[in-house]
């Protein structure tokens, strides 16, 4: 194998572990309603004014911290340097392919605009996503202010998937309320990002610009279905005495004297008195 056919390997072997992240943020239960997504990404408020107390209430309406959290798990990986499915792997990846096969330069121009919003995602950076909290005492001229984006990374690294005592120290005045309401724009931004990416990426492959296979983007990645049936028949014995391991014979075999089918211990006209406890089961594939 020469270096660049290592080179390749490598760099195929990173669109096959973002694609298959990225379909998952593409499919948790936040992404469905796109609009909605958006506008969460796009921190949309509502300001409710009373005349009469001459007051404005800004109102931040978000989905269930759990929502926001599962779809945090979902992505987290994506912005993890070590990690093999990391977006900077990914776009690598994409741009040796589109050298090498000498798309137009519209391609490029789109890959580098998508790359440029996720080099802007800084986990570690003060810089203001939207907003700022300050917070002041009663009768002090001190205050603390902190941007969304340290409370949103501090919620990410701090309360969700690690406990970066450093993240949490530097908001712990604020408390995990407000951590959450600059995350969840935050989760929802870097979801928008994902699926952007993701079908940047079914546009290239359609134009054979990337060299994965169809399964990439069609075996499935999620469960959906979590209800699990295996069809088959299972048998009951007398209780297993000793310490040697239960023999029964392979699956399609005759199990011998002192298995019975359930059906005939359980079923009408059985007394309900099982046998033993052991049981031993064929089964099929469920389809």
């Amino acid at each position: 194998m020469t270096d660049r056919d290592q080179v390749e390997r490598g760099h195929r072997a990173a669109l096959l572990a973002f694609l298959p992240r990225a379909r998952r943020v593409e499919a948790h239960s936040l992404a469905q309603d796109r609009a909605a997504l958006v506008a969460l990404a796009q921190m949309t408020m509502q300001v409710v004014i009373d005349p009469a107390r001459e007051t404005q209430t800004v109102v931040q309406e978000l989905p269930p911290e759990e929502v926001v959290e599962s779809a945090a798990a979902r992505l987290r990986p994506l912005i993890l340097d070590e990690d093999p499915t990391h977006w900077g792997k990914f776009f690598k990846a994409v741009g040796f392919f589109l050298h090498a096969g000498q798309v137009p330069p519209s391609a490029m121009e789109h890959l580098k605009g998508l790359k440029a919003e996720w080099v802007a995602i800084k986990p570690r950076s003060e810089v203001l996503r939207g907003y700022e909290v300050h917070l002041s005492k009663a009768g002090s001229n001190e205050s603390q202010r902190v941007t969304d984006n340290v409370l949103g990374f501090a919620w990410l690294y701090g309360d969700v998937v690690h406990s970066d005592a450093d993240r949490l120290a530097r908001t712990r005045s604020f408390g995990v309320a407000e951590r959450f309401r600059a995350a969840a724009p935050l989760v929802a931004h870097i979801m928008v990002l994902t699926i952007a990416t993701l079908n940047f990426a079914r546009t290239l492959y359609a134009n054979g610009w990337l060299p994965v296979e169809d399964e990439v983007f069609e075996t499935p990645v999620v469960v959906s279905d979590t209800t699990f049936r295996h069809e088959g028949r299972i048998y009951l014995g007398e209780p297993h005495i000793g310490d040697d391991p239960v023999v029964v014979p392979p699956p399609g075999q005759d199990l011998g004297e002192g298995w019975l089918p359930i059906q005939q211990v359980f079923g009408p006209g059985s007394d309900g008195a099982a046998p033993g406890g052991t049981a031993q089961s064929e089964t099929s594939a469920p389809t």
